[in-house]
C-alpha cells in the first residue's frame, strides 16, 4: 500500500506540474508572485492525499479525518481539472493546424468551470445511493426461499471518511426494506481508520429471520484482518472464511479475499456446502466466475470494483473483469451480480455510477 501511495504520488505531483505549465499558457500569467504562489499552493495540493493518509494511521479525530477527506476530494477534482487541460490543448493544437485563433483564457475556463461542476455533483452523488433492485432465479430454490428479499452491501469503505452518520443512513434505508437476509461482500472498512467497532455497530439494528452475513475484501486485509474482524465480535453477524453454512435449504458460501500470493481453491471452498442443494457465493471481486459456475453455484454476489468510481475508469475495471465490472449476468442456471458499492476510496466522490443499495428478490 505504501509503495502503491508514493508512486501514485508521483505521478500526482507530475499532473500538478502540468496544471501548472497549461495554466499559465492559456491564461498569459506574467507576474512572478502569481506564479510563485500557484507553484506553492499545487506543490501542496500534489502531496496533500499521501500525507493526510499517514496521518489517519497516526491520529484518529475529527480534524485529521477532515483534513484526509479534503485531500481525497482535490483528488478527484484535479483528475477532471486534468481532462479539462487535455481538452484545452486538443482545442489549441486544432486552431493551430487550421490557422484559427482562438481565444484559449475563454476556452480553458469553462473547460475548469465545467470540471468544477462535474466533480461537485460526484460529490454529492457519492453521499446519495439509491436503492437498485433485481430479481435473481434459482432453480430447485426451496418454497422458504421464495419471494425472500435479501440485501447485499458492498464497499462501504468505514473510515476516516465514511462515519457513523454515514453508516446510519444506510442501515435506516436497509431497514426501511425490510430484508429476509442481508450479505456485506468485503471492503466494510477502508485502509485505515480506528474506533471501528463503533463504526459498525449499527449494524445491529438489522435483524433479518435468515441472518446477516460478512466477508472480507482487500481493504480488510490492508487495515488487517484482526482489526477487522475482531471490530465485528460484538456484532450480530455471521463472519463467513471460505466456509459454508446452510440456510433453509440454500447453502450460503463465503469467500475469503485472498493473501498475497494466495490462489484460492474454490472446489475446495465449494464442496463444504450441502450438494443438490442451491448456493450462493459471496466473493469480494468477480473474478474466477467460469470456475464457479462450473461447480454448479448458482447465485454470486460480488463488488469490489466500484464501477470505476471516477469516469472514465468504468471502462477499464469492466475490461480488466471481462465484462463483469458491474451489474447482472445471467447465463442458464447461473447468475453473478456485481455491485458498484455503497461508499468510496480516495476521493469522496462518484461520477458515470451511482452508489447502490442492491435489493435482491429470489424466485
Amino acid at each position: 500500500m505504501v509503495i502503491f501511495l508514493v508512486i501514485a504520488t508521483v505521478i500526482i505531483a507530475a499532473g500538478h506540474l502540468g496544471l501548472y505549465a497549461s495554466w499559465v499558457k492559456f491564461f498569459g500569467i506574467h507576474s512572478v508572485k502569481i506564479k510563485y504562489i500557484l507553484r506553492i499552493v499545487l506543490a501542496v495540493l500534489s502531496l496533500s492525499f499521501l500525507a493526510t493518509t499517514a496521518l489517519t494511521f497516526w491520529r484518529d479525530n475529527a480534524l485529521v479525518n477532515a483534513l484526509y477527506a479534503g485531500a481525497g476530494a482535490w483528488l478527484g477534482i484535479v483528475w477532471y481539472l486534468a481532462l479539462a487541460v487535455a481538452a484545452s490543448w486538443l482545442v489549441f493544437f486544432i486552431g493551430k493546424v487550421c490557422g484559427i485563433q482562438i481565444p484559449m483564457a475563454i476556452i480553458a475556463g469553462v473547460f475548469i468551470v465545467a470540471a468544477a461542476a462535474f466533480s461537485v455533483y460526484g460529490l454529492w452523488n457519492a453521499q446519495h445511493p439509491v436503492i437498485k433492485r433485481i430479481t435473481v432465479t434459482i432453480p430447485n430454490l426451496p418454497q422458504a426461499w421464495k419471494g425472500r428479499v435479501a440485501v447485499q452491501l458492498s464497499d462501504v469503505h468505514l473510515g476516516p471518511v465514511h462515519r457513523e452518520r454515514f453508516m446510519q443512513h444506510i442501515i435506516s434505508q436497509v431497514k426501511a426494506i425490510n430484508p429476509d437476509v442481508v450479505f456485506i461482500t468485503g471492503d466494510l472498512f477502508d485502509g485505515e481508520g480506528r474506533n471501528l467497532d463503533t463504526l459498525a455497530e449499527p449494524l445491529n439494528e438489522l435483524t433479518p429471520p435468515f441472518g446477516s452475513y460478512f466477508i472480507t475484501g482487500n481493504h480488510e486485509t490492508y487495515i488487517g484482518l484482526d482489526k477487522s474482524l475482531d471490530a465485528l465480535r460484538a456484532i450480530d453477524i455471521n463472519i463467513l472464511r471460505d466456509s459454508s453454512v446452510d440456510v433453509a435449504g440454500v447453502n450460503i458460501v463465503g469467500v475469503d479475499y485472498p493473501k498475497p500470493g494466495e490462489k484460492k481453491d474454490f472446489s475446495k471452498i465449494v464442496s463444504l456446502a450441502v450438494a443438490g442443494q442451491p448456493s450462493i457465493v459471496l466473493w469480494h471481486q468477480p473474478s474466477d466466475l467460469d470456475t464457479l459456475k462450473n461447480l454448479g453455484v448458482n447465485l454470486v454476489l460480488s463488488g469490489h470494483t466500484h464501477d470505476g468510481q471516477l469516469w472514465p475508469f468504468n471502462y477499464i475495471t469492466d475490461a480488466v473483469f471481462h465484462g463483469h465490472g458491474y451489474g447482472l449476468t445471467v447465463d442458464g442456471p447461473f447468475t453473478e451480480y456485481t455491485s458498484s458499492g455503497v461508499g468510496t476510496w480516495g476521493p469522496p466522490m462518484r461520477t458515470g455510477n451511482r452508489p447502490e443499495i442492491v435489493v435482491i428478490t429470489f424466485q
